[in-house]
């Protein structure tokens, strides 16, 4: 089974090889590890309070910042959500089913990687976060660029699970399953999001509306 549902009868790694060979050539790899840094786990956090400062600060100069908090207070709250769902399972995946990175389970003269894989968990490869988070974070941004930065974007999430690759961190099975587990996740999220709208979601983003807001309308 798992020759089939991974292994792909052996093209997962055979892609592999191939791949991590055309994409440690000069200065790619250097590059790839940066971009790939941007999209790990722990930074979401940084970035989501770094966006909701930008939001506030945005919302207190409008003379009615009640009005357009909502839809940006909802993209906030699925967001966050999401990631929250997106920390629980991918840690159940990769701690649940220890699958080797490529690192530790090809012979040496099989990979190039510049990292110093000796700080690199083994068992962790499945399924690639990176690339789960690359995609997370351009679903929600998306919709709130304009056509270069949104092209900006989908070059970023097309360079993110190549860099795990050249790496030597994933293989493209962990790629592709990542790609179907995020997508699976936000709508899960979406849809407990809109479950809980009318009972949670609202009176809180009233309250916050409220707790932040209120001078604006007295100001007006």
């Amino acid at each position: 089974m798992y020759n089939v549902i991974y292994n792909f009868f052996g093209l997962n790694k055979e892609i592999f090889i191939f791949v991590n060979k055309i994409t440690n050539v000069s200065i790619v790899p250097n590059i790839l590890k940066i971009i790939s840094q941007f999209f790990f786990i722990g930074n979401f956090a940084a970035y989501y309070l770094i966006i909701c400062l930008y939001c506030y600060f945005k919302l207190k100069k409008l003379s009615n910042p009640k009005m357009e908090f909502v839809p940006i207070y909802n993209t906030l709250v699925k967001a966050g959500t999401c990631y929250a769902l997106f920390g629980f399972a991918y840690a159940a995946f990769k701690f649940g089913i220890n699958l080797p990175r490529p690192f530790c389970s090809l012979f040496p003269s099989e990979f190039t990687t510049i990292l110093d894989v000796t700080k690199e968990r083994c068992l962790s490869s499945f399924p690639s976060a990176h690339t789960g988070l690359a995609i997370l974070i351009a679903y929600y941004l998306c919709p709130h660029l304009t056509k270069y930065q949104k092209a900006g974007m989908l070059l970023l999430v097309t360079l993110v699970p190549i860099s795990r690759i050249t790496l030597a961190m994933h293989y493209p099975a962990d790629i592709i399953y990542s790609i179907f587990i995020v997508y699976l996740l936000i709508f899960c999220s979406n849809k407990l999001v809109d479950s809980l709208q009318n009972i949670i979601i609202q009176p809180i983003g009233s309250f916050i509306a409220n707790a932040l807001f209120s001078q604006n309308s007295l100001s007006s």
